[in-house]
This record gives structure tokens, C-alpha cells and sequence, in this order.
């Protein structure tokens, strides 16, 4: 399991080395990367959008498609093609970067958004060989490692990005760091990843069971017969549409309210990570002794509504200080308790496909939304950060309401 985490540690290195970047890069007319210094700052921050979210619209046609082939052929080898297709999308944008051009950029994220299964494969794995109180702490420990990363990454980033800092730095380079790093963890794959395979009889690759291409589509209708499954791939929904327009959009609002550059944004990413790895490490075991994960989830989605308002308030940025470590906690908790109940839902025999079938799920409202954010935040800096207040606080009334129904059906003695 050490080797899980370590990869996990690794792979989160390497996206949130280059989260502080895009940002500053399209969003500052001084420094405006690959797009022309007339450019107006609502065209700015629409490609910005746009390049988020062909990230995420790769991630919703990859997961359900490599969820699919790690059932079948092993998470080992799927992982190890990922993590070298990540490797050259990172590469790819570098390049575009220094070549002044968007449309490469734009189509990097998509291919590394494709690749971008590691936490499935990395939860699909502790599920395997996990089951009740020790999945919830090891699922703790993944998100963990993730964090982790975060609390280094973005500051290294954004420094490797700003010349404030050093002569050398440039936005392409924290692009190249990335695709070093997961060649690295490629070696680290290829070398001691467990290779556990579910499907290995050859009777079962018949043509009922061959990977299909548009897996998108089939397997969350597969998923969506499944009645408890059905409900809580809503609240995954709409409780990762708040997470994701905190890690996506608090930069946008960082720069747009406050000018911020990239190493500032990315210290503002590894203060909020901090506490996502203080709570992962402190909290998760015991609040998880008390209280169930669908009311850990409930209570972390309604009060990450509530912050992400209060987040929008102030016009003085000394307030993040206070809020942020907050927010992080928050999403630390929810997301840990929410991996727990949809994996605790889903058929055992088929864990890296229901996975899959939840990250694509939630990806794919995120790709909608972060294109839209891109437009709203061209008319407003609080704007997307306000959708995904509203987002939290839907995923944490269908919560609620679902322990509400479960409750009114129990019969009574």
C-alpha cells in the first residue's frame, strides 16, 4: 500500500505544480503568455474556461473507458499508459506555451484529462484489498497524499513561474517539471504497482463485455439502474462541482480581485492544503468512530456552501487566512466520506468501472460548468464561486433528504 500513496503523492505533485500557472498566464495583461498583450479580459477569461474545461470533458470520456480496462486487463499496465500519456500532455502544453499557441494548450488538458485516472486506479486498489473502518482510513490516507502534494507543489509552481522571483522562470517551465515527475512515477508503476486484475477468465471477453468506446455514455446508464448507487452519483455530482470550482476558480478570483501573481496564488493553494492534510490526518479516524460518512458528507457539503459565500465577502484578502483552512477541511472531510459511500454502494467485482462511472459523472458537470465559469467570471470575480456554493449546498440537501427517506421506510415493530 506505501507504493500507492507514494505514486498518489507523486502524480498530485506533478498537477499542482502547474495549478498556479494557467491563471495568471491567460488572466494578466502584463504578462500574457500565449495571447496577444490587446486581448480584453472577458476573451481572457473565457479561454481560460475553455482550457479547464477540456480537462475536464477528457476526464469524463477517459474514466469510464480506462475504469473499464483496469476491471479487465489490470491497474498496473492501464496506470503505467496513463501516467506517459500525462507525461506528454505536460510536455505538449510547455511547448504550445513557448510557441504562443492556445490551441495547444487547450488540447493538452484535454489529453491529460483523458489520462487522469490515478485517484480512481489508486481507490479502486485499497477497495480491492479493503473493507469496512480500514477502507475509510486508507481512502483517508489517498486524499492524504494528494493533499500532501498540494502543500508543496503550487508554491514551487508559482515561483518557477514568476521572473519576480528567478531570471530563469518562465510559465513553461513548471510544465516540463510535471512531465519529469510523472516519468518518474511511470518507472514507480512499472516497477512495484500491485497488478491486481478482477475479469481474468478469457470466457468473459465476449462481445457483451467488450470495452467500448463510448463507456461514457453506457456504463452511467449501467450505473444509474442501480437504484442507491443512482442517488448518490447526484451528490457526487454536486458536491465535487463545489470542490472543483475551489480548486479551479479561486485562483480566477485571486487574480481577477486582487491581481495576484502565480507564486502568490500558489502559496494562497498550499495554505489551503494544509489543513486538508492536518484534517485528513487528525480527523478522519476519529470523527469517523462517531459519526457515519453520509452525515460526515452532509454536514462538510452544507458548511462548504456557507464558506464558499462568505469566501466572496470580504474586500480585503487578509480574510483568507481565516476562511480558507475552513473551506479545506471541509472538502478534506467530504470527499474521504463520499469515496467511502459510493465504494461501500457499488458491486465489488466491479469497483474501478463504478468509480470510474462516479469521477466521469462529476467530471462532466465540471467541464460544463468550467466553460460556463469561464463566462461568468468575465463578468463578475465571485460569480463561479457562487455556482459552486449553490452546488454544495444541493449536494448536502439530497443528502439529507435521502437519510430522511431511509429512515421513513424502516418498517416499525
Amino acid at each position: 500500500m506505501f507504493l500507492i500513496y507514494v505514486v498518489v503523492f507523486l502524480g498530485f505533485f506533478a498537477s499542482a505544480l502547474v495549478s498556479p500557472v494557467l491563471s495568471p498566464m491567460f488572466l494578466h495583461p502584463s504578462e500574457h503568455g500565449v495571447l496577444p498583450a490587446g486581448t480584453t479580459s472577458a476573451t481572457r477569461a473565457f479561454l481560460l474556461g475553455l482550457a479547464m474545461s477540456m480537462m475536464r470533458l477528457g476526464e469524463f470520456v477517459g474514466s469510464p473507458v480506462l475504469g473499464q480496462l483496469s476491471d479487465r486487463f489490470g491497474r498496473k499496465h492501464v496506470l503505467a499508459v496513463a501516467m506517459a500519456v500525462t507525461a506528454m500532455g505536460n510536455g505538449a502544453i510547455a511547448w504550445s506555451i513557448s510557441n504562443g499557441s492556445a490551441g495547444g494548450i487547450i488540447a493538452g488538458q484535454f489529453f491529460i484529462g483523458f489520462a487522469g485516472v490515478l485517484l480512481v486506479m489508486a481507490q479502486a486498489e485499497v477497495a480491492h484489498w479493503s473493507t469496512g473502518a480500514e477502507k475509510s482510513q486508507r481512502f483517508g490516507l489517498i486524499y492524504m497524499a494528494s493533499s500532501l502534494a498540494y502543500v508543496f507543489a503550487p508554491v514551487l509552481g508559482g515561483h518557477l513561474a514568476d521572473k519576480k522571483y528567478f531570471s530563469f522562470a518562465s510559465y513553461p517551465l513548471p510544465f516540463y517539471f510535471a512531465a519529469l515527475i510523472c516519468v518518474v512515477c511511470l518507472f514507480l508503476i512499472l516497477w512495484r504497482f500491485p497488478s491486481s486484475r478482477i475479469q481474468d477468465s478469457i470466457e468473459q471477453v465476449d462481445a457483451g463485455h467488450q470495452i467500448r468506446i463510448w463507456g461514457a455514455i453506457s456504463e452511467m446508464g449501467e450505473a444509474f439502474r442501480l437504484h442507491s448507487f443512482r442517488s448518490l452519483l447526484l451528490v457526487n455530482f454536486f458536491l465535487y462541482l463545489g470542490i472543483d470550482f475551489v480548486f479551479q476558480f479561486n485562483p480566477v478570483y485571486f487574480v481577477q480581485q486582487w491581481e495576484f501573481t502565480s507564486s502568490q496564488v500558489g502559496w494562497l493553494m498550499s495554505y489551503t492544503s494544509v489543513s486538508m492534510v492536518a484534517t485528513q490526518w487528525l480527523l478522519i479516524k476519529p470523527i469517523g468512530k462517531h459519526w457515519a460518512p453520509r452525515g460526515i458528507t452532509t454536514c462538510c457539503a452544507v458548511s462548504l456552501s456557507l464558506l464558499l459565500v462568505l469566501l466572496v465577502m470580504p474586500a480585503d484578502w487578509l480574510w483568507l487566512w481565516l476562511l480558507l483552512p475552513l473551506i479545506g477541511a471541509c472538502m478534506a472531510l467530504g470527499t474521504t466520506n463520499m469515496s467511502s459511500l459510493l465504494s461501500d454502494t457499488a458491486p465489488g467485482e466491479s469497483q474501478g468501472r463504478m468509480l470510474g462511472v462516479a469521477h466521469s459523472v462529476r467530471v462532466f458537470g465540471s467541464a460544463l460548468l468550467c466553460f460556463g465559469g469561464g463566462i461568468l467570471a468575465g463578468l463578475a470575480p465571485q460569480y463561479p464561486i457562487l455556482v459552486g456554493a449553490l452546488a454544495s449546498g444541493i449536494a448536502g440537501f439530497f443528502l439529507f433528504h435521502g437519510r430522511k427517506s431511509s429512515s421513513s421506510s424502516v418498517p416499525t415493530q
